[in-house]
């Protein structure tokens, strides 16, 4: 019996010594911020307390990004992260707060709701397909040509957007721009110059402006 016993523990100790190692080793892949090949992204864990996804290694064309990695939110999605994967759907969590220049341009996504991010940055959603775009209420600032050369033709800018960078929505069939009041959208060049000049002639007002015939006109109030 003793004999028995002596030859499982000489089995099982190594056993569970390689176990204990593999362990240690993704305790430690957690900690640097290298997320694991099943996961498909390359992670850094940024100064904010969250995750930053810096580069997509997967071949899926459907991404859902999650809102947690290792317990940890992920609050923001680096420059060029998903840049020219080929992807055409893409989920983004509210944990999302920032989305950094080009992170999913020349992809050929055809719509995305951004429910969390109050920056997005130069080029982030460029050169897609994308015909649908829901922005977060809490958005704040969306960098020049932010949405360049999508199928755009409607768009809501969200009550506390304060910056449009130049060009953020040019290339884009836009016929219709929901907007708020009192915004200085002269001075951003984000959109197109005769929609600009219609706005400020109506003095700003809050409402629904719609394009016919290259003619802007206020449909109603907000």
């Amino acid at each position: 019996m003793k004999r028995r016993y002596r030859y499982f523990s000489l089995v099982c100790f190594p056993v569970l010594l390689c176990l204990a190692i593999v362990t240690a080793v993704g305790m430690e892949d957690i900690v640097i911020g290298e997320a694991n090949n099943a996961d498909d992204f390359v992670l850094l864990q940024n100064r904010y307390g969250g995750i930053t996804i810096t580069a997509y290694r997967g071949t899926e064309r459907v991404v859902e990004i999650p809102e947690t990695i290792h317990g940890l939110p992920v609050t923001i999605i680096g420059t060029k992260a998903f840049y020219g994967k080929d992807l055409i759907e893409v989920t983004i969590p509210h944990t999302v707060l920032t989305i950094e220049p080009m992170a999913f341009a020349d992809n050929q996504l055809e719509s995305v709701t951004i429910p969390g991010s109050s920056f997005i940055g130069y080029e982030a959603f460029a050169n897609n397909q994308l015909d649908r775009v829901i922005l977060s209420p809490m958005l704040a600032s969306i960098g020049p040509r932010a949405f360049f050369n999508n199928n755009l033709s409607a768009i809501t800018i969200p009550q506390r957007v304060t910056s449009i960078g130049r060009d953020a929505f040019a290339e884009n069939p836009l016929s219709i721009i929901t907007v708020g009041a009192n915004r200085n959208l002269f001075s951003s060049q984000g959109f197109e110059i005769s929609f600009v000049n219609y706005y400020i002639s109506q003095d700003r007002i809050a409402g629904v402006y719609t394009k016919t015939d290259r003619i802007w006109i206020l449909r109603e109030n907000e």
